[in-house]
């Protein structure tokens, strides 16, 4: 069933992306009071879009939920955490190519109060995030869309992105192995980030800890065409001499263990 509002949209979007939220937290969200979230939150309950619970509203438990929301509640308190430092580095009017990975759907959650920045992205779920939202601009690729997590690739995704020069790449990557080489389960994805890296004045990959010393098929690139590779935790003294070595940036919070 349709949505009927730009606020129910909104609601769903973050209900998506979160699993669970609060009154509060949309009303901030929204720039409402908590009282109009409510009236908007009634109908998705009673269409059975969202299950009320103290405080909020949680999604419904579906054995039909997609892989990219199952991927969004994976460690998702690490990549909120990552998250955060990421949109740190972003200053108001920057511009940037945002990929569709599952963690940089939270870098774009975490970027809602940031203004006037310039996305190219190919998800429609990052799209959806920080559109119409204090004088941003955002730039859809076109290309084949994936069902999955409705994002786009191929050629024309490629080709799109080549018109842009951007200050930031933020990417998804699938593992970091032993080597240091950053690496994706599907081509497409590694030659999506390939030519964002190549637009970009800086490229960040953002990593959650379960992805280093980890494994996948296709190599996106090695450790010196990185510039910054942001984490939830200090990652291991190896990794971080090896990117001391290749002049890479290891970010990760500053309350993080050693």
């Amino acid at each position: 069933m349709a949505l009927v509002s730009k606020y129910e949209a909104a609601i769903m979007g973050a209900l998506n992306l979160r699993g669970r939220v609060t009154i509060n937290d949309l009303a901030v969200q929204l720039g409402v009071s908590g009282e109009t979230v409510r009236r908007h939150v009634d109908p998705l309950i009673k269409r059975g879009l969202a299950l009320r619970v103290h405080g909020g509203i949680t999604a419904p438990i579906s054995t039909h939920e997609a892989p990219f929301h199952r991927r969004l509640r994976k460690n998702l308190d690490a990549k909120r955490s990552l998250a955060r430092v990421a949109s740190e580095l972003i200053k108001d009017g920057d511009s940037l190519v945002i990929d569709c990975g599952s963690t940089t759907a939270y870098v774009a959650q975490a970027l809602c109060n940031h203004s006037n920045l310039n996305v190219v992205t190919n998800s429609i779920e990052i799209a959806r995030t920080l559109a119409s939202r204090n004088g941003n601009q955002i730039y859809m690729t076109g290309g084949e869309l994936r069902a999955d997590d409705a994002a786009a690739f191929g050629k024309g995704a490629i080709d799109f992105i080549q018109q842009f020069s951007v200050d930031y790449a933020i990417l998804s990557v699938g593992a970091i192995n032993s080597s240091n080489e950053f690496l994706d389960f599907h081509l497409c994805e590694a030659e999506f980030s390939r030519a964002a890296i190549k637009q970009a004045r800086e490229s960040c990959f953002v990593a959650d800890s379960s992805k280093f010393d980890s494994d996948a098929l296709i190599k996106v690139c090695g450790l010196d065409d990185v510039d910054i590779v942001v984490t939830e935790t200090r990652p291991a003294a190896s990794f971080l001499e090896a990117c001391e070595l290749s002049e890479t940036r290891a970010l990760f919070p500053v309350e993080a263990p050693a």
